[in-house]
């Protein structure tokens, strides 16, 4: 079985999950928005090369008929029965060297994360329901959707910050903590170096009278 890309592996979970999870494989347009594209011709592109390589098997001239291989499964069977170790900062890191480690295990998460994020005092983000001492579980992915809760890095400070991205037409809308802050109207190629993921779960500590710990999609 030959070997995946970053990006064809990042297109494979985004299948797997979609299946998974809405009991249907997502479009080629869908899988294009996946990786950060409007041209379908991208999607499609990625798509043959999971077919080649084994990963992936699709009825030609049939809507949503890519079905995941034997391969594929056995790939998805294995990683959830993984721990790892992710980085875990906090809201007032500014340098990742050397950060803590959450083990986490892959079964818990529809989209397995790539970091933990605590969010730090004053730097709650009630729009999204985020209060501080939240664990927010992020993806390094391109956001894909019209709206993202996103992990934000801080221009000013470098600090790491909830924060909700909004796609429009020709730019971003993105509402980030503290509560107050200014939107910012960002271009695509302002992306890269401000939002650090996409939060996939969400921890709460429990606090109180609070209900227990528990772990919900954004």
């Amino acid at each position: 079985m030959r070997s995946l890309t970053d990006k064809q592996k990042s297109v494979l979970d985004f299948i797997e999950g979609e299946i998974r999870t809405k009991r249907q494989p997502p479009t080629i347009k869908e899988i294009a928005r996946h990786i950060g594209s409007e041209n379908t011709r991208s999607g499609l592109t990625h798509l043959e090369a999971l077919i080649r390589k084994g990963f992936l098997e699709r009825s030609p001239g049939q809507a949503r008929s890519i079905r995941l291989t034997g391969a594929a499964l056995a790939l998805y069977q294995e990683s959830r029965e993984t721990v790892r170790d992710i980085p875990y900062v906090t809201s007032h890191t500014v340098s990742e060297e050397s950060p803590r480690t959450l083990s986490v295990t892959s079964a818990l998460f529809d989209h397995p994360p790539d970091f933990a994020l605590e969010v730090g005092s004053g730097q709650s983000f009630p729009e999204a329901e985020i209060r501080e001492g939240d664990i927010l579980f992020a993806q390094k992915v391109p956001v894909r959707e019209r709206e993202e809760i996103v992990v934000v890095r801080d221009r000013a400070s470098g600090k790491l910050l909830p924060g909700r991205l909004v796609r429009k037409k020709d730019h971003f809308l993105l509402h980030s903590a503290p509560t107050g802050s200014p939107e910012q109207n960002l271009r695509k190629p302002d992306l890269p170096s401000l939002i650090q993921g996409r939060v996939v779960a969400l921890f709460r500590t429990i606090r109180g009278q609070e209900k227990a710990a528990d772990t919900t999609e954004p």
